[in-house]
């Protein structure tokens, strides 16, 4: 059958004479962008605009599509989940508002595409050079919720110098400080480690 060149839509490079491996999906990405008119876009830096909080729609907001805008968050989940870790955070942050998006969080959805734009060539890059062992990364953003004040929680492993698990979530209780937050992310971290080992 030959070498893995594709999977599922994801596109697989081999390297051996480098022994590299590159996953990304790159004609995936476009396509996407394509679909949602997003493809001629001015890239940006990053997939979050920091300076806005997003919060639940209200009678005063105006709402946009929720099929356009659901189909939009589902290609972009489809991404973050298998070879963006990048764009993991933004995305989670408009999956919360499938029900009742507003030109708010379209404005937001589109921000992660014009990021895609400016971002199609990237993947994960496992090297043989890079180290074996797991290496974890965790993270709290406290109070992130506009409208629960609940915290989200983070997390990434690597191995040999790509991500092989990333994960971003809301907790499920509110916590009372960044510590706490901290812990509550370090704990599903620890989760995640003992289960890949």
């Amino acid at each position: 059958m030959g070498e893995l060149t594709h999977f599922l839509g994801v596109k697989v490079v081999q390297k051996p004479e480098t022994g590299e491996i590159w996953m990304g999906q790159t004609t995936y990405a476009k396509n996407v962008l394509e679909k949602f008119g997003m493809e001629n876009s001015k890239p940006v830096s990053t997939p979050v605009d920091m300076n806005s909080k997003l919060i639940k729609h209200t009678d005063d907001k105006e709402g946009v599509d929720s099929t356009q805008y659901q189909s939009a968050v589902g290609s972009l989940l489809y991404l973050s989940t298998r070879t963006r870790p990048d764009i993991a955070y933004a995305v989670n942050n408009v999956a919360r508002f499938c029900a009742k998006p507003t030109k708010h969080h379209w404005t937001a959805v589109k921000r992660i595409m014009r990021y895609l734009n400016g971002t199609l060539n990237l993947g994960l890059l496992y090297s043989k050079d890079k180290p074996k062992e797991c290496v974890g990364f965790s993270d709290a953003d406290w109070a992130e919720d506009q409208d629960d004040r609940k915290s989200v929680s983070g997390y990434m492993f690597q191995i040999s110098g790509a991500a092989v698990s990333w994960r971003s979530k809301k907790q499920t209780c509110v916590a009372l400080s960044t510590a706490e937050a901290e812990y509550m992310a370090l704990a599903s971290a620890a989760q995640e480690a003992v289960w890949i080992r």
